[in-house]
This record gives C-alpha cells, sequence and structure tokens, in this order.
C-alpha cells in the first residue's frame, strides 16, 4: 500500500481534559467515533479545533481516506471536508497515477477482516501506519480501478439513498406518534365525529401481572429484544443453554403479550408476536381490559412514555428490572377502542412502509458485498 498511496498518522498532542482553549474553533476535530458512523463520506464531527488547537495538529484536505487504528480498527471513510484528527486515526493519500481514493476505500471494505487480524497478538490490539504500507494488494491499470469504483459507487450511492428515506420514515413515525400521544393531532370517528376524550387509568388498571407455568416444555423459548420483541431464539440464532428442569419453571407467554425487559434501561416493555415461554425472571403483561394490543406497542416506545419510566425509575441502578408495582404507578392513556385502532393502523402502516425500505436496504448491502467479492481478489 506504500506504494501506490502516502500514509500519514493524525496529530493531537493535547487533550481536551488538559487544554480546553484547543477547542471550539472552526476547525473539524474528527475522532474514532466520527469514522465508524459515517458511511462513504465523511462530512460530520462532534468536535472542532480553534487556532490554537490547529497549530498542534494537521489539516487533512479533502478525498483523504480516515482509517481508524485504535478501538474500532480499519474503519474507514472519505473526508469531503478540511478537517484534523488524532493519532487514532491513519490518513491515506492515493498518489497519482496509482490509484484513487475510492478504490482504495473499497479495497480495505472487502479485505476489513483480514486488516483487522492484522492487529492482533499484542496487548491492546491496534493498527500502526508501517504495517498498514506493507499490505500488498492487487492493483490493476488506473482506468480498470475507476470502472470497478465506478460500478460499486453506483450501488453505494443508491445505499446511501435507502438509508436516508429509512431515516426520514422513522423520523416521521416519531414526530406524528408523539404528536398523536400527546393529543397535538387526532383522528375523526368514520362519520366525522370527534371520538370521546380519552380516559387515564393506571397501568394495573389495563394490565395484569400473568405468571402461568401450566406447559409441557414444548413451547418455543422466547429471547426478549430491543430490536425484534419477544422472538423464538432459533430465529435469531439466540442461543443460551437451558435444563430441562429450569424450563419448567417458564413463564407462558400469549400473542399480544408485553413482556417487562430485564434490563429497563435499555429495552422498557416488549411485544410479543409469538406464543412460547420465558424466563421466570420477566414480567408479563396481559391487557385485563379490551384494548387493542397495537396502540399499546407504539405508546411502550413513544417518548411521552418513556419519558415516565425514566423519571420513575430515577435512582434505581442500571440493570435492575422495573417492577410490575413501579408499572402500575405510571398513568396510561386509554382512548376509545376505536380510536385506538386508528392510531394503530396508521403507525403500522409507517412501520410497515419502514420494514420495506429496510429490506431494499437489506438487499442493497448484499449486491454491494457480491460485488466487492467478486471484483477484488
Amino acid at each position: 500500500m506504500g506504494e501506490v498511496a502516502d500514509i500519514g498518522r493524525g496529530k493531537s498532542k493535547h487533550r481536551p481534559r488538559d487544554a480546553e482553549f484547543l477547542f471550539g474553533g472552526r476547525y473539524p476535530f474528527i475522532q474514532t467515533g466520527d469514522v465508524r458512523k459515517a458511511d462513504l463520506y465523511l462530512t460530520e464531527f462532534t468536535q472542532t479545533y480553534s487556532e490554537a488547537g490547529l497549530l498542534q495538529s494537521k489539516l487533512w484536505n479533502e478525498d483523504t481516506l480516515c482509517i481508524t487504528i485504535a478501538a474500532n480498527i480499519a474503519e474507514t471513510s472519505i473526508l469531503k471536508i478540511k478537517a484534523c484528527f488524532p493519532d487514532s486515526i491513519i490518513g491515506l493519500i492515493p498518489k497519482e497515477n496509482k490509484t484513487i481514493v475510492l478504490f482504495v476505500k473499497y479495497l480495505f471494505d472487502k479485505f476489513k477482516i483480514e486488516i483487522q487480524n492484522l492487529s492482533q497478538g499484542v496487548a491492546q490490539d491496534n493498527l500502526n501506519q508501517d504495517k498498514l504500507s506493507k499490505i500488498e494488494f492487487t492493483f490493476p491499470n488506473i482506468e480498470e480501478q475507476k470502472k470497478i469504483s465506478s460500478f460499486i459507487f453506483s450501488i453505494d450511492s443508491r445505499i446511501q439513498t435507502q438509508k436516508k428515506i429509512i431515516e426520514q420514515l422513522e423520523t416521521l413515525m416519531k414526530g406524528v406518534g408523539y404528536k398523536l400521544f400527546n393529543k397535538k393531532i387526532s383522528f375523526k370517528n368514520t362519520d366525522l365525529s370527534e371520538f370521546p376524550c380519552w380516559e387515564s387509568k393506571k397501568g394495573n388498571e389495563v394490565f395484569s401481572n400473568i405468571s402461568n407455568k401450566n406447559h409441557n416444555s414444548e413451547l418455543p423459548i422466547l429471547a426478549i429484544t430491543q430490536e425484534y420483541g419477544a422472538i423464538p431464539r432459533d430465529l435469531i440464532d439466540f442461543q443460551i443453554s437451558v435444563t430441562d428442569k429450569s424450563v419448567e419453571s417458564y413463564k407462558i407467554v400469549e400473542k399480544g403479550d408485553f413482556i417487562i425487559s430485564l434490563r429497563s434501561f435499555q429495552g422498557g416493555i416488549e411485544y410479543s408476536e409469538y406464543k412460547g415461554i420465558c424466563s421466570p425472571a420477566y414480567i408479563i403483561l396481559r391487557n385485563k381490559t379490551e384494548v387493542n394490543s397495537y396502540f399499546y406497542k407504539y405508546y411502550f416506545k413513544s417518548e411521552s412514555y418513556i419519558k415516565q419510566l425514566n423519571k420513575k425509575l430515577e435512582g434505581i441502578r442500571d440493570g435492575k428490572m422495573i417492577s410490575y408495582a413501579y408499572f402500575s404507578d405510571i398513568s396510561l392513556p386509554l382512548p376509545s377502542l376505536n380510536e385506538q385502532t386508528k392510531i394503530a393502523n396508521f403507525l403500522s402502516s409507517l412501520q410497515e412502509k419502514i420494514e420495506t425500505e429496510k429490506q431494499i436496504l437489506k438487499k442493497l448491502e448484499l449486491q454491494k458485498k457480491f460485488l466487492l467479492a467478486n471484483l477484488f481478489v
């Protein structure tokens, strides 16, 4: 790599805790986390240097490939702004007529795991300038590099667009959900009449704490996750060994039940689309009055409810499970069943659109992976 590119380490002599006067100016100061969060191009940053900060660092030009060499090793992104960065990031600038930055970026995408493996074997895994310079890659002529890069870039551009579509839809859903649950906007009945005013009920007036262990252990064991809610472990390759004896004490979860996560600060309350069993450590909630479960599925993940939950949990150490008593003491909105259904259907349609767009994104990412695997050797 050193034959086709100039490779240099970032520079930063001071840390924020030692010299605050170096920070807060107009010069972007890129962190490893900024590189990790960026996609193809890096334009966003969380810290800046002042004039004094710039004097003890270096300003890198656009089209520099940023490569992390500590913490999250071999994460890469192409600078699209002039910026400084610390010595935990290496800057790579292609030599003219030898290679182009886009081709090198895709090389790193393809061989990321192999490059990460080069950093292993020391007390703290890291990658250095010397190791990077000595990595051997196959480089076709410059014109072929441009063609290959352009081909992959066409897919990459669609991936970036797709991510923006998903982000915009998620922002829309969050905003609309906030307005619906806080009565900033509302639906009307099919005859255009207003729905009745919302009632307010304590959690234990709407949901019961269920502990049914009457099963033969043949039901699927559910994993309680933030991403998927309650879902059979074998659907997400979630493996934890359990004994037949321990499974006997597991609780039955019915479709439509809610489960209070064991780590409430991270998960909160999860919805189950499946009948199965879960650890007796979990609290299972089942509606005691007729409700639309999807209404509460969205409400329990809303900013309005999470604020109430966090306020109730103040002072509880991280990792402690919220009790049914805590849940019971939090007020829940109880619109009419028809209005619950209208809200749930609307939010579900948005969620379905988001999931559809995520599937498109997944297919594009698979296409890119296929191209990287077959165009680079």
